[in-house]
């Protein structure tokens, strides 16, 4: 893995989270108007979301910097297919690409948002479809964790 170290973020468990609740609902939704196929996960996390695709029939590769929670997945998991690995890694040179690319609550922790647009526009075939959300924690909170960094 190249570029920042990234890998610090922590994991309680391998489990769904609480912002599963509204997260989840609208993406299954969406992605019932989808053939199941191929889907790559940029920032698999825990593992969690990825096993509840595949228990959709989606084939789900993923990966994530943190190498702690790839190996919760990984040892919760173990059918899934989720490996240590950023948005400033050539994803799509070594994983091939994908007509669905999910990126749930990864964006706000990137260093270089064009480089993060950049490799997931390269994971996606012609035609295909990325799924990307942020939290928002109202105005005046952005607008504060803005000022702070």
């Amino acid at each position: 893995m190249s570029g920042p170290d990234i890998g610090g973020y922590r994991w309680d468990s391998a489990v769904l989270t609480s912002a599963h609740d509204y997260l989840l609902p609208a993406l299954l939704r969406e992605l019932r108007m989808r053939q199941p196929g191929r889907l790559f996960e940029l920032g698999c996390g825990n593992g969690s979301v990825a096993h509840v695709l595949t228990q959709q029939d989606w084939d789900v590769t993923g990966v994530d910097p943190s190498a702690e929670g790839v190996a919760m997945a990984n040892a919760r998991y173990p059918h899934l297919k989720l490996y240590l690995g950023s948005a400033y890694d050539d994803l799509a040179a070594k994983y091939g690409r994908f007509p669905v690319v999910t990126s749930l609550e990864v964006v706000e922790h990137v260093y270089s948002a064009r480089q993060y647009a950049a490799t997931l526009f390269d994971l996606l075939e012609p035609g295909g479809v990325a799924f990307v959300s942020t939290p928002y924690h109202g105005y005046w909170k952005n607008l504060a964790l803005a000022f702070c960094g």
